[in-house]
């Protein structure tokens, strides 16, 4: 039986607002603003928790991922 530490620990996803979404993409906060009205979607989840627009670090980092392009390829 293998032993588990008990100090490991699960490091929390960090929360982003849309202005710090915003900086680490280098892209505008209206973009993040007007993809999140009705009937548009850029794909990057968001949350809306306590009336705050919240984004997941990892989620926007694998979303800026999927826009890799390689060789001339784009890898999806």
């Amino acid at each position: 039986m293998a032993h588990v530490s008990s100090h490991t620990s699960v490091q929390p996803d960090e929360w982003l607002c849309t202005k710090e979404v915003a900086r680490l993409t280098k892209l505008s906060p209206s973009l993040y603003e007007k993809a999140r009205l009705p009937g548009r979607w850029n794909g990057l989840p968001w949350y809306k928790i306590g009336g705050r627009v919240l984004y997941r670090k990892s989620e926007v980092l694998a979303w800026m991922d999927s826009f890799r392009i390689e060789g001339g390829v784009r890898h999806v």
